[in-house]
């Protein structure tokens, strides 16, 4: 039997996953949290975990060290320069405190393609695309070096029973206040049972290891996205329709002009020049920038209060995807396959003991020491 190390298994996605996982028999499920509050919530579902940091030498290999499978749904926070310098930690150690004959999973993000708004000149990356996409460099830079096969999955819009897009999209349909546009736009979304059913593949080894744009298969519009989950809050879908406007002659004139300005700004050489100096900047400048944005975001959502509903800015966004993952079975045949998220405790409500530390470790000198940057 196989036995799959989930690092980040306390995350959003990691731990809808995992609960997905743990009723599967062809493996064992080993979540990695950082500690036991972090993992409070799939202890109180009967999931015992295993505790400690990944991006830490001194514990990667008593967590890693007998996994057959691991994926990686981890997601450091902070600022970029901060964010990067974890995930390289994080990746370094998944590839150098691993079993030789190890398999990798790592989840990326569809932020690697830039912005996804539509009628963009330049297709800029954000902070947060930037540093995912350094991560998937790094991942196959270990992998090349240390022969382990590694496979990388662009997630866009993760959808399923805990995840926040799809809580939104049901509390507006039962509100009677889901506001969908005129044309049926072919969404990035990506379900939960897709991404369970791409990691079987992967350890049954059916697909081989590649960087792969993970959706859901067929791909899903936001229409039918809507229509599954009214499905499942058995309310029917009363959506408003946007009408598109003409623009006016103001906006006809001034919208070219700052996208020009924007698109001088996003240029690659300036991306590059800005990208460099934010990470590379004392962390208290990093922490003063990450405050600044923090304050104008919340600006912006206060003020959006007061406006009348407009379509969610999501629902125009661009289609992306290079290299599709080839999954072998329709998305909405694996929903309704997949089963049930458990909603109680494990038995009589007990909380299992934490799992043991791994029993396959790597050699003493290379656990001690420190991973190459």
């Amino acid at each position: 039997m196989l036995r799959l190390g989930m690092v980040g298994a306390n995350g959003q996605v990691g731990a809808e996953l995992c609960l997905m996982l743990a009723a599967r028999k062809d493996i064992e499920l080993v979540p990695i949290c950082r500690n036991r509050s972090g993992s409070a919530f799939l202890r109180w579902h009967g999931i015992a975990c295993r505790h400690g940091r990944v991006a830490d030498p001194a514990d990667a290999a008593r967590l890693l060290g007998d996994c057959d499978v691991i994926v990686n749904s981890s997601l450091a926070t902070g600022a970029p320069a901060q964010i990067r310098r974890i995930e390289d930690q994080i990746v370094q150690s998944i590839f150098r405190y691993s079993k030789d004959s190890a398999t990798i999973i790592h989840f990326s993000t569809q932020s690697v393609y830039g912005d996804p708004k539509p009628n963009r000149w330049v297709r800029w990356r954000n902070p947060y695309g930037r540093v995912k996409l350094a991560t998937e460099r790094q991942v196959r830079r270990q992998s090349r070096s240390t022969r382990k096969p590694a496979f990388i999955l662009r997630l866009g819009h993760v959808c399923g029973s805990l995840q926040e897009i799809s809580n939104t999209i049901r509390a507006s349909i039962r509100a009677r206040t889901v506001f969908l546009p005129t044309e049926n736009r072919s969404s990035n979304t990506v379900y939960t049972a897709a991404i369970i059913g791409a990691i079987a593949q992967i350890m049954a080894r059916r697909v081989r290891p590649d960087t792969y744009d993970l959706m859901n298969t067929p791909r899903w519009t936001w229409r039918e996205v809507y229509e599954y989950e009214a499905a499942g809050c058995e309310v029917p879908l009363v959506p408003r329709i946007a009408e598109s406007s003409s623009p006016s002659w103001k906006s006809a004139i001034i919208a070219p002009a700052v996208g020009m300005a924007g698109s001088l700004a996003a240029a690659q050489p300036v991306r590059d020049l800005f990208a460099k100096v934010f990470a590379y900047v004392p962390e208290s400048m990093n922490a003063r920038a990450m405050a600044w944005w923090y304050a104008k975001r919340a600006r912006t959502e206060i003020a959006a209060l007061g406006l009348p509903m407009q379509l969610p800015e999501h629902l125009s966004w661009l289609e992306n995807g290079v290299n599709f993952f080839p999954a072998e079975n329709a998305t909405i045949d694996l929903l309704r396959s997949a089963s049930a998220l458990r909603e109680a405790p494990g038995e009589a409500g007990a909380w299992p003991a934490d799992l043991p530390d791994a029993q396959h470790f790597v050699p003493t000198e290379l656990a001690t020491a420190a991973p190459s940057r």
